[in-house]
């Protein structure tokens, strides 16, 4: 005969608390009604906010009512949050999950898109030379000082705790050897087994090169694998999209997941992040203007023309839809070479996006490992620069750019275990949308400036 209290620890609730399912179904009630938030009254940043909002209370209630349990067998049994903490994880981890199955075949597949994609140059011109040259370097100076400032500001770490997140001392396996030889590629299963972000961006670029030469001579052969690779690609966006769509109740259940396990406390991390990334992305403009003052072009006459696109891009938190006016202040407000200054500026603001490409996945990535107990080393610090730099090309061309770069991030530093503390950044991603955004535009700006001015030398 089956009892009550079977069924209870079938459905992982405490044995006597059956009045805590209650919690549960309403937790999953929760999540059908922010599914069927009116699509057309509330904008998608906003139904995400509203998950953030929604789950955040639920779980700070069940916080509260685990605080106040002093029942003889607490010390026996879980809490009310415990217990329903287990369904809000169920819920949070397995919405981050997919975006883990989603990244590693599409930076693969974006490798390869990438390198057929691109015309061959007989000879590499100087344009192509310092456009790569100068995006590559930017969006690595964008991850540096994100990492920077997020180990001196402990993001991450729970308000009240001393925990370490950073020392000098190198342990075994993260000196340069050891760091270069865990990225190497060994095998598309087996990278993709171990999450080997960088190995198999490396494999893709490879691939990628063997068939773009190919095609030369014989274009009919391998014809099938370029449409292959740009079918797989479309298809894997569209998922990509699917899974986005579900960002509100993912939200939800994250939040619920860690304001019941850690309180109000997580909601002061968040702010406390969304500060210094605030602060990241001055630092990183001032970085902007002194290679534009490099380019020839003064503060006031930068800001002066680029209010524009910058403004859009506050309201917009479009980094492309404000292209447009980005070039028109390159080519019309500073006078600068538009054929030169369109191609650059297109190209940093999909292919080196500094604020969402770097400035916010080198960010996360700290919030990430801090909240997880990770320790960094000088190693890891560099290995993480480095992957955001490859990676600002692995994601070309994905939706939710930003989310995909912070998983892209922490996994091709091979801390895996550090992704659970990523699904905060996604419930914030609305807000941390705004001063990115502004980075990626302004970053575009200078970015051509500067090649404009050693392209005409």
């Amino acid at each position: 005969m089956v009892s009550g209290n079977d069924i209870l620890r079938f459905l992982d609730i405490s044995e006597g608390h059956g009045e805590r399912l209650i919690g549960v179904a309403l937790f999953f009630a929760m999540l059908y009604g922010l599914s069927k938030l009116p699509k057309r009254k509330f904008s998608f940043a906003a139904r995400v906010l509203i998950g953030t909002g929604a789950g955040s209370v639920f779980g700070l209630a069940a916080w509260v009512a685990g605080q106040a349990d002093t029942s003889p067998a607490a010390d026996l049994q879980m809490t009310v949050a415990e217990d329903l903490d287990l369904w809000f994880q169920l819920v949070a981890q397995g919405y981050l999950s997919l975006f883990v199955c989603l990244v590693l075949p599409m930076v693969f597949l974006a490798s390869i898109k990438l390198v057929i994609h691109t015309p061959a140059e007989k000879q590499v011109s100087p344009l192509t030379r310092w456009k790569k040259r100068v995006n590559t370097g930017m969006v690595a100076v964008s991850a540096l000082i994100a990492a920077c400032l997020g180990l001196v500001f402990k993001v991450g770490v729970l308000p009240g705790t001393d925990a370490e997140v950073f020392r000098w001392s190198v342990a075994n396996g993260e000196g340069i050897i050891g760091l270069i030889y865990g990225r190497i590629p060994s095998g598309l299963g087996w990278d993709l087994i171990r999450a080997n972000v960088v190995g198999l961006f490396v494999f893709g670029i490879y691939i990628g090169i063997a068939a773009r030469r190919m095609s030369g001579k014989y274009m009919d052969t391998v014809k099938p694998v370029f449409d292959l690779v740009d079918g797989a690609f479309s298809v894997g966006t569209s998922v990509c999209k699917t899974i986005i769509a579900y960002k509100p109740m993912g939200a939800a259940a994250i939040m619920a997941s860690l304001t019941a396990e850690h309180g109000w406390m997580v909601l002061v991390m968040l702010v406390k992040m969304l500060l210094v990334l605030t602060l990241g992305a001055g630092a990183m403009l001032a970085v902007q203007i002194l290679l534009c003052m490099a380019g020839g072009v003064g503060p006031a006459a930068f800001f002066k023309a680029g209010k524009p696109a910058m403004v859009k891009a506050l309201k917009t938190r479009s980094g492309a839809g404000c292209l447009p006016e980005a070039q028109q202040a390159l080519a019309e407000g500073l006078g600068l070479n538009r054929e030169v200054t369109d191609l650059v500026s297109s190209y940093s603001i999909t292919s080196g996006m500094q604020g969402c490409g770097a400035l916010f996945p080198a960010m996360a990535a700290v919030f990430a490992m801090g909240i997880c107990g990770v320790v960094m080393s000088p190693g890891t610090v560099l290995l993480l620069v480095v992957v955001i730099s490859l990676m600002s090309y692995g994601i070309t061309g994905l939706p939710g750019t930003a989310t995909m770069a912070e998983f892209a991030a922490v996994l091709g530093i091979g801390l895996r275990e550090a992704v659970p503390g990523l699904g905060a950044m996604i419930a914030v991603d609305p807000i941390a949308d705004v001063p990115r955004t502004l980075i990626n535009v302004t970053g575009c700006m200078a970015n051509a400036v500067f090649v404009e001015r050693m392209v005409r030398k």
